[in-house]
Parts: structure tokens; sequence; C-alpha cells
């Protein structure tokens, strides 16, 4: 009896093993350094006598990050809001590889910046950023940014802001932005979610 249930162990064994080895889940994701990325943004929030969570209960609600391909070479780049560091724009080189050019593509912001939406708000055929703005009623004057793009030039792209020139500079502690077509006129709209940190929350089309 101990001889047939030992070798029924040796056979059973290698079938476990076999079924194990089948219904072993693929890893989806490889987790990637900054160093290899060149993706370096941190949206750090440092407290202060004057921000911190008694004076601004959203602090930490942190912010938003758009993807799109903003120089229509193919690839897919990334730009994430900042709250008390400026927002980046990450340009994508392929193979995994980014590059900052916030600067240069004057994207550079000094507000807190919550949602962020990627939409060709113009119909040029380049993608436009649209930025909300909240964040504490000292720090900063609040209206939401609008970066149109202006395109590639000497193999840069650039973008312009002219959120007050297309009426979107709206001034209500916005958190996030959807553009459609509310209408069906063939124009695109846009719903907007705010969080007032008076106690009245609103929202607009």
């Amino acid at each position: 009896m101990k001889n047939k249930l030992l070798h029924f162990c040796w056979v059973l064994a290698p079938l476990i093993f076999l079924c194990t080895c089948k219904n072993k889940e693929e890893v989806l994701f490889t987790k990637l350094s900054s160093g290899s990325t060149g993706i370096k943004f941190s949206n750090t929030i440092t407290e202060n006598d004057s921000i911190n969570i008694p004076s601004y209960y959203y602090c930490y609600n942190g912010g938003g990050v758009g993807i799109g391909d903003f120089n229509n070479d193919g690839l897919q780049d990334v730009f994430f809001t900042g709250n008390m560091v400026s927002s980046k724009l990450y340009l994508n080189k392929g193979k995994l590889q980014f590059e900052d050019v916030t600067q240069a593509a004057g994207v550079s912001t000094s507000d807190w910046i919550m949602g962020v939406s990627v939409v060709d708000i113009n119909n040029d055929g380049w993608l436009d950023i649209y930025l909300n703005v909240a964040g504490p009623n000292n720090m900063h004057t609040h209206h939401n940014l609008l970066f149109i793009n202006q395109g590639v030039k000497n193999g840069a792209v650039s973008f312009k802001e002219e959120a007050a020139a297309y009426g979107l500079n709206d001034s209500s502690f916005c958190v996030q932005s959807a553009f459609f077509d509310y209408d069906h006129d063939g124009d695109l709209d846009m719903y907007l979610l705010t969080n007032d940190v008076d106690g009245v929350e609103k929202t607009f089309v």
C-alpha cells in the first residue's frame, strides 16, 4: 500500500508542476526608473503657515496627467500638472525615452493646477492643453489656462496661453473639464467641474 501511494505521488507531482507553469500569469507591467525614462517629475507639497489642511482642505487632492501626441510625430507625450511646482511637458523620443521641454515649449506654470484636458480646441490638427486652476484663496489669481499649440518650428513644439481670448479663463476653483459637442453644431463645448473653497460648489457648461 505504501509503495502504491509513493508511486502515485511521483506521477502526480509532475502533473501539478506542469499545470502550475501553464497557468502562471505573465507580467503586464515593468517598473522603469526615472533615470532610464528621463521623467523626473514630482508633485511635491510642502505645508507652511499659509498652505496646509486647515487653511486649504483640498491640499492633497493631487493633480492630473494628460497624454497626447503634441508634436505629431506618432509618439504619445506626457503632461504632468503641478500644485506647488511647475507643470511639466515631456516629449516622447521613442523607446520609452522622454525629454523635458517645458521651458522651451512655453508651458511652465506657477498656479495650483488640478486637472488637465488634452484637446484640439481650434481644430487645426494640433493638440492643445487646458488646465484647471484652484488652490488656497491667498495664493494665486485662480484663472484657468489654455495653451494653444503653435505647431513645430525648427524641430520644436511651442504653445501660447490664450484662455482669455477663448473665453475659458474661468476662476471658479476648477477641478476638471470635459470637452464634447453638446449641441451638435460641430464645435466643441466644455463641461467644467468646480470645488469652491467657500463651500458653494458649481458646475458650468
